[in-house]
């Protein structure tokens, strides 16, 4: 007997609010994009860039262009460019002049570009209306393990084989990862490793939302992905005692129905450790990461069943560390691969006697 199939995919904001897209809808969606992007008749390979990528609108694009076979790039749009995902039509204009390309979406409606945007014309049936239906389907197949799939913002290049390797990594994070628990990333998808968990999360049947700390209580997900900035404006540990446990319990998603997030993943620095603890009073577990941007996994990260508030965490599955003069190299299949002895990253690092990996000078 097949286990059920999780039923929602992703949580997408409409209005003010947020509305759940279940997988036979959310496929759809894809599919439709997908076959939007094809209608373009650029050869494989080439570019989308998601410029906006605060919202899981943004992750529904990423996710299409990646089956249509593109390179999702992200950040700022550069030529060569077959479409874009842009955050306001005046953007959209100046980039489809730019590069001269009109498919340039944008995630509201607007009439400056002549009905021309790629969202709309997508979402009416007009560009993959003519298109052989199994168009998708022969395109999918052509894709290799070696053809280019994400760019980050430095401009390093990862396959596809790395991409599924970084999915499979953030997969095998005991516990990480549960179907039908919601995901909320509260912080733009500019970083390669935010995509690949984003699409790990997808596979495994918990639902994603792209959106902001202050969305948790809404979407009451299970991981929380954010950022210092975003803990900072928690309230102040000073304060304590039931009032201030329930306080931090109800900012990160908890009502009288649901529990609050399990885990709360920061990969851009260290929150302080009294919070943290306070945190973790209230059911919610910091997980701290640090990710390089020659890497689309964190080169560490804490783990739900073993963590360390002041260390950087452990390597991911499938991805050993060691420390070359004081830098923290990583050997693995989401690493550079013009890098066998593996990539040098920039985080300065030592490991611990309990192969924690932490900062050099602590």
């Amino acid at each position: 007997m097949h286990a059920p199939q999780p039923s929602t995919a992703l949580w997408t904001r409409s209005g003010a609010l947020w509305r759940v897209l279940d997988r036979p809808l959310f496929e759809t969606r894809v599919r439709e994009l997908a076959n939007a992007l094809l209608e373009l008749d650029r050869p494989p390979e080439s570019v989308f860039a998601l410029e906006h990528a605060a919202t899981s609108e943004a992750l529904t694009f990423a996710v299409a262009a990646l089956e249509a076979g593109l390179t999702v790039r992200l950040g700022l749009a550069q030529p060569p460019l077959a479409a874009a995902l842009v955050a306001t039509p005046v953007r959209a204009a100046a980039l489809a002049q730019q590069t001269g390309v009109d498919q340039v979406a944008v995630p509201s409606a607007a009439t400056s570009d002549g009905g021309r945007a790629l969202e709309r014309l997508a979402a009416h049936g007009v560009l993959h209306a003519a298109l052989h239906p199994d168009a998708l389907a022969l395109r999918s197949a052509e894709r290799r393990d070696d053809q280019l799939a994400v760019i980050g913002g430095d401009g390093t290049a990862f396959s596809l084989a790395e991409l599924h390797a970084a999915m499979r990594a953030f997969q095998q994070v005991g516990d990480l990862l549960r179907p039908d628990e919601p995901v909320l990333i509260a912080t733009p998808l500019d970083q390669p490793w935010l995509l690949a968990l984003a699409l790990a999360a997808i596979e495994v049947g918990a639902p994603v939302a792209v959106g902001e700390l202050a969305d948790a209580p809404m979407i009451r997900p299970g991981v929380i992905v954010a950022s210092c900035v975003d803990i900072a404006d928690l309230p102040e540990p000073g304060a304590s005692g039931p009032r201030f446990l329930a306080g931090l319990a109800r900012r990160l998603g908890r009502n009288s129905t649901a529990p609050p997030a399990r885990c709360l993943l920061v990969a851009d620095g260290f929150v302080a450790t009294d919070l943290c603890a306070q945190l973790d009073l209230s059911g919610t577990t910091v997980l701290h990461a640090v990710a390089d941007p020659r890497l689309i996994v964190p080169a560490a990260m804490n783990q739900p069943h073993r963590h360390r508030f002041d260390a950087y965490g452990l390597p991911l599955p499938d991805h050993p560390a060691t420390v070359e003069a004081e830098r923290l190299v990583i050997r693995g299949p989401a690493g550079v691969p013009t890098c066998p002895l593996g990539t040098e990253t920039a985080i300065g690092a030592r490991i611990d006697t309990d192969g924690f990996i932490v900062p050099a000078h602590d």
